[in-house]
């Protein structure tokens, strides 16, 4: 930076990211007080706070847990810390301070949604006052200020400020880190050095990943300064003290050796650097994908111009910087990734800050260059909005689209299920997600839970013997959500469901499936009371069960129970007719219907048993159905004539239930 300047008795700095003439040395401009900017970029910073803390906490609890936020709930918040240290540090890898900051976070608070994610969209606001004093240090006021802003708006920090797991913190302990860093290495003093040290410690200890922070800062520092002795002597003496601090958790054998972890996520594409991690970094992971291909060529273009901006205005070891924060940790991620599944942009959060501080160099470098032209002072200001417009675009469809929810509805789920399910059920949890296990837990659902298959290498076997244990001597089988479709045993359970269970319900709640499943022998404790109905020559409806409310999908599940008195000549079809008063779209009573063989066409009236009482599955759909009373009737007619089946009492159907539909 450059020193105060005296000027007719007043005390002003010049900014030599704005200020640079074309020769490299700084102009004089104006008097202004430097208390007055001061005052001026505070107050700004202090309302690109409060913005940034309304956008991480609008709609916060509006979505529920996913599955690795589930798994925050159930292991770091619910569990003692040292039953976590002990069984979960290999499992789910993270240093202490995240899952003493969680524990000691929901044991003061509460577990629910907004409680929780609430810590980490609090302290990435640590992001904002260090993306401004990085800027200012880099490039001055006016770059700090945009770089707070740009972070204040950032799509994928403000996902991950809303998410209960510690990326968000340590994105924000790490920003400070980064600016502590280059403030110990320029100004030298003990206490920046001290500040350093414990923010690089902290952000250590929050996530692993800060690693490949620290040795970005080391290369850039051992290759920038590689002749000023005395400062690589306090840079060693720092890295030695993080070390220190580090050593006596990062050192455990268990830790080092990996404990079997192997990754959830993907192995490293150099390609998905540019095309993936690029975009996501800067604009979050909710813009479409036609979109995502359109904009990483210019955002790396962008980046690249920037750079060398900065680099003309004489801030080569700030670009060497940006660029080593930038570009290092994604290299490393990639030879990780290359052995275990960590191929993902957020592991690499915390490189944010180089892309941000890159594109506004793009954004002050033009207005700094008298090359430019007339163009300097709009291209700035079309750069900065469209920015902002692809950002906003991308928190639209975080915020309000459903097809970017970063969970589906595993709350609404299980309260469906909650209300429907008997302590005889079993639930069989295809997806093998934490998120429904929280739910299910706290909403203490009465059926067994079973997750099946348990992982993507149980075998054939042992998932068949599973649900047959599972269906043992059990009123009904719930298949809930859906299998990997990636993994190798996935399709297993729906097929022996369909060769050796009834479907006896299909709907479907939040984005996730639900189907339930009962054994096809039917027994006397399946319905109860007297024969609704005698059909001549075919069958006695010797029960039937209307499944109310309506399902979620707006649809009316109906169970008919059949006893066939004798085989039919001709193959009939039943016939479920919801009517009421007189439907003006039709000019008749029927609103809505459903017609088939029985069973779905798997048996026929032609053949069927006499000696078996059948269980006959029925949907009604009510999507144009008001609200009213209406009758539920039922009968057997030919699907040639038309002709309907008379019962014993001489009527063409039977009234099995009269209902009131909201």
């Amino acid at each position: 930076m450059y020193p105060p300047i005296q000027q007719n008795g007043c005390r002003r700095r010049v900014v030599q990211a704005i200020e640079h003439s074309t020769n490299g040395s700084p102009r004089k401009g104006d008097c202004i007080p430097l208390k007055a900017h001061n005052n001026l970029a505070v107050l700004i910073v202090t309302l690109l706070i409060l913005l940034g803390f309304g956008l991480r906490l609008y709609h916060i609890d509006k979505l529920p847990y996913r599955g690795d936020e589930a798994f925050t709930i159930r292991h770091w918040v619910n569990e003692p810390l040292s039953d976590t240290l002990k069984n979960v540090a290999t499992v789910d890898p993270h240093p202490p301070l995240a899952y003493a900051l969680f524990r000691g976070w929901g044991q003061l608070f509460s577990d629910d949604e907004f409680i929780i994610r609430l810590l980490p969209a609090l302290l990435n606001l640590l992001g904002i006052a260090a993306l401004y004093a990085l800027g200012k240090r880099i490039g001055g006021r006016a770059m700090g200020l945009i770089a707070a802003l740009l972070w204040t708006l950032h799509p994928f920090q403000i996902w991950h400020a809303q998410d209960a797991r510690n990326y968000a913190i340590w994105a924000g302990l790490s920003a400070t880190g980064i600016w502590l860093a280059l403030r110990a290495v320029e100004k030298r003093r003990l206490i920046d050095w001290g500040l350093y040290i414990i923010a690089g410690a902290l952000a250590a200890y929050v996530y692993y990943l800060e690693l490949f922070v620290l040795f970005s800062l080391n290369v850039y520092v051992l290759i920038s300064y590689r002749h000023e002795r005395s400062l690589l002597k306090r840079w060693i003496v720092a890295q030695v003290l993080i070390a220190l601090i580090l050593a006596p958790w990062y050192l455990q054998e268990r830790l080092i050796s990996g404990g079997g972890y192997t990754g959830t996520t993907g192995n490293s594409s150099i390609s998905k650097l540019f095309t993936w991690f690029l975009p996501t970094l800067t604009f979050g992971s909710t813009l479409p994908q036609d979109m995502t291909q359109i904009i990483w060529p210019l955002i790396l273009v962008s980046l690249i111009i920037g750079g060398v901006l900065l680099y003309k205005q004489r801030m080569h070891r700030h670009v060497m910087f940006l660029i080593a924060i930038g570009v290092i940790p994604a290299i490393l991620l990639s030879i990780v990734a290359s052995r275990i599944n960590v191929f993902t942009p957020r592991y690499i959060l915390a490189s944010s800050p180089a892309y941000l501080l890159l594109f506004v160099g793009l954004v002050i470098g033009v207005k700094s260059y008298r090359q430019f032209g007339g163009l300097r002072r709009f291209v700035p200001l079309i750069l900065i909005v469209g920015w902002l417009a692809v950002a906003l675009i991308s928190l639209n469809n975080y915020y309000n689209n459903a097809a970017y929810a970063k969970s589906p509805g595993w709350d609404l789920l299980s309260e469906y299920l909650a209300h429907r399910v008997v302590p005889n059920d079993v639930i069989i949890q295809a997806s093998a997600d934490d998120a429904f296990d929280y739910y299910y837990e706290r909403d203490e659902l009465s059926a067994r839970l079973e997750r099946i298959p348990a992982s993507p290498n149980e075998s054939e076997a042992a998932i068949i013997n599973r649900l047959q244990e599972s269906s043992n001597n059990r009123e009904s089988l719930w298949l809930i959500a859906q299998t990997n479709p990636d993994w190798p045993n996935a399709g297993i359970v729906e097929r022996w469901l369909e060769e050796n269970m009834q479907l006896v319900r299909k709907t479907s709640t939040g984005n996730l499936r639900i189907e339930q499943y009962m054994r096809p022998s039917v027994d006397a404790s399946d319905y109860a009371g007297a024969p609704i109905a005698t059909f001549e020559a075919t069958a006695a409806l010797v029960g039937a069960d209307v499944l109310l409310p309506a399902e979620p999908t707006n649809e009316l599940n109906i169970h008919l129970y059949w006893q066939p008195t004798q085989t039919t000549t001709d193959s009939l079809k039943v016939f479920v007719h919801l009517t009421g008063d007189m439907n003006p779209a039709t000019n008749l009573p029927l609103w809505s219907q459903d017609d088939q063989f029985p069973l779905d066409g798997r048996i026929e009236t032609t053949t069927w048993d006499v000696n078996t009482i059948y269980r006959d599955v029925y949907t009604l759909p009510l999507s144009d159905v008001p609200a009213g009373t209406y009758q539920l009737v039922v009968g057997f007619y030919h699907p040639e004539t038309g002709e309907r089946v008379m019962t014993t009492t001489n009527s063409d159907s039977a009234m099995i239930a009269e209902i009131t539909l909201p």
